[in-house]
């Protein structure tokens, strides 16, 4: 049998007091924060556990309360935008067919061209809508706004713009000729009594003429500061052919071998010659020589790496199966000088001009012509010359400088590849199409769950047609057109009425000319608003998709932030599971350990008294 001393008995009973004491913490600590644990080393499992619980918390409280609400305003502001240009649009379209009643009165006229005016300075305004500061519509530029907000901002920009088109983009158009809008006295009726007397001017001879065209995004384009490529595909080898003129007529390439008219300075007079620069890989050597007066010029395009060039016709080097030479050629024009070529049997002539030097003319565009009207923006060209471009299932590269725009029109940069010419920096370049002709996207995405990304923007090129404003400008014209012919009828009657029977003769013939005059306008105004309501359609239509897409994606993002709800409130509760502890539970507990304690304290201090006699 083991001696018990009191010495042992007081160490156990301090043991024992120490031991409640800690119980009595330990309870005290979980009542204050009510968790089970209060350190790691209380139950590692709780612990491990528990930081994953609170980490996946902490996500999807992250997705839940900040990333889904900031995706969701952002959608709602683009829908937003997207309605109200949806309504703009709507209105052009109303007024289009409002435009097609007849007869129209001259206040209708112009009621209706005050509302299309209002409407051009608005077409576009909803593209700078922002969230946060941050345009919309902007791709990755949300910084910047999609429109020229100023008439001096937009003044002062340049830009070289690359537009591409096929040939079911092109448009028949109707273009007039005798137009007039002076009917001034001297004009009619000329003034025997100057010095030297002025004659009348010729009676207007007013027509129409039946054309093509393919329109730009802008109009008024620097005249010489362009080029236009033509892509075709042969009609019986199926084998694609690319044509590229230039502003002045004196380059044009044909498959990457470039001609350019130069003069060979070193003769007297000087001779017109014309400079070859092959496609790379490529040696150009003349199949001919001395051969501009009889007006062409062809060259043979030899593979570099194939041919020994000492020999006259170049050989091909010995071991190895040569490419064999390719033929590129081109037409001269000793008049112009110009160089043209040739596409599917049909010379083409490209050419610029502007809308008062073809209005002079009577449009008198050729057959083998591509005319460039940079006042108007538009390439023009006869039904032969589209019948070829339809045949050959053309596609055109159109580039050109824009040096000022207006307040109102859109930037560039967000629709077409495009240089903007900086001042005091170096250009910038805008690549948005790749090699294959694919628009490259600048699709902004949240994290809005676990392993999901959401598209939140939509991109200005999806909804905001170009052409819409080009269209509400054509419509401007076209009752402006029908404005002018009207009132200069009134003008003329007028004078008519209160004319000397001498001059009765000469303001009849002027009458007649108003009168055709304005008959075709009120016939033109009511055919291009009917043919215009269908285009509207379809913006409405594309706008309608954009809203319907935009939907689409805002139904989604619903249908995440309800399963976000569930996993938040699923989470808490295992996290609550995990952490903490029910406070009546937690009372019961401190209550039999603070009971414990007390009774240790009293059980030591009998214990105390007691001696080891006592229990002898």
């Amino acid at each position: 049998m083991m001696r018990v001393t009191n010495s042992m008995i007081v160490k156990r009973t301090k043991t024992n007091i120490n031991a409640n004491r800690a119980k009595v913490d330990h309870t005290n600590n979980q009542m204050s924060i009510q968790k089970k644990i209060t350190k790691p080393s209380d139950n590692p499992i709780i612990a491990i556990r528990a930081l994953r619980l609170r980490s996946t918390l902490s996500t999807i409280t992250q997705y839940y309360d900040n990333n889904i609400p900031d995706t969701e305003s952002w959608m709602e502001c683009t829908q937003t935008a997207m309605i109200n240009m949806k309504d703009l649009i709507t209105d052009a379209k109303k007024q289009a067919i409002y435009g097609t009643n007849d007869p129209l009165q001259p206040e209708n006229r112009e009621a209706i061209l005050k509302e299309l005016q209002s409407l051009q300075q608005q077409i576009y305004s909803e593209g700078n809508a922002d969230y946060d500061q941050r345009t919309i519509f902007t791709g990755y530029k949300t910084n910047q706004n999609v429109t020229f907000m100023n008439t001096a901002e937009a003044k002062a920009e340049h830009y070289k713009i690359t537009e591409t088109f096929d040939y079911k983009q092109i448009e028949d158009k109707e273009y007039y000729k005798g137009r007039f809008d002076d009917t001034s006295n001297t004009t009619i009726l000329g003034d025997p009594n100057a010095n030297p007397p002025i004659p009348p001017a010729d009676i207007p001879v007013f027509d129409d003429v039946q054309l093509n065209r393919l329109r730009l995004a802008y109009d008024n384009i620097t005249a010489d500061q362009n080029s236009l490529s033509v892509t075709v595909t042969d009609r019986t080898t199926g084998v694609k052919s690319t044509i590229t003129m230039s502003a002045d007529g004196k380059t044009f390439g044909v498959d990457g071998c470039t001609f350019e008219m130069g003069m060979d300075t070193s003769v007297t007079p000087n001779v017109p010659v014309i400079n070859v620069t092959p496609p790379s890989g490529y040696t150009a050597v003349p199949a001919q020589f001395g051969n501009l007066a009889n007006g062409s010029y062809t060259t043979q395009l030899y593979k570099t790496s194939d041919y020994d060039f000492t020999t006259t016709p170049p050989t091909a080097l010995p071991g190895i199966t040569a490419e064999p030479p390719k033929s590129a050629s081109v037409n001269y024009s000793s008049t112009a000088p110009e160089l043209s070529g040739t596409v599917n049997g049909q010379t083409l002539v490209y050419k610029v001009r502007d809308t008062a030097d073809l209005r002079k003319n009577g449009y008198d565009v050729a057959d083998n012509e591509i005319v460039f009207d940079n006042a108007s923006g538009e390439l023009i060209f006869t039904d032969k010359t589209a019948e070829i471009f339809d045949a050959g299932k053309a596609t055109f590269s159109f580039t050109y400088d824009k040096n000022g725009f207006a307040e109102g029109e859109l930037h560039p940069e967000y629709f077409f590849n495009c240089t903007r010419y900086m001042s005091e920096r170096d250009d910038i370049v805008y690549e948005n199409f790749d090699e294959n002709g694919e628009w490259i996207t600048q699709a902004i995405k949240y994290n809005i769950a676990n392993g999901q990304q959401m598209q939140i923007n939509t991109e200005a090129r999806d909804v905001f047609d170009t052409n819409i404003r080009r269209d509400i400008t054509e419509l401007i014209d076209v009752v402006q057109y029908a404005i002018s012919a009207n009132k200069i009828v009134d003008e003329l009657e007028e004078k008519v009425k209160n004319a000397n029977p001498a001059d009765l003769e000469q303001l009849n013939k002027w009458l007649d000319a108003a009168k055709k005059q304005r008959d075709y306008a009120n016939q033109n105004m009511h055919d291009t608003y009917s043919a215009y309501i269908d285009k509207f359609q379809g913006y409405l239509d594309d706008i309608n998709l954009g809203i319907t897409n935009l939907g689409g994606r805002q139904a989604r993002v619903e249908l995440t932030k309800n399963r976000m709800s569930v996993q938040k409130s699923t989470f808490k509760e295992l996290k609550s599971m995990n952490e903490d502890m029910d406070l009546s539970d937690l009372v019961i507990n401190y209550t039999a350990a603070s009971v414990s304690y007390q009774a240790a304290l009293q059980a030591a201090a009998k214990i105390g008294k007691m001696t080891l006699l006592d229990f002898i």
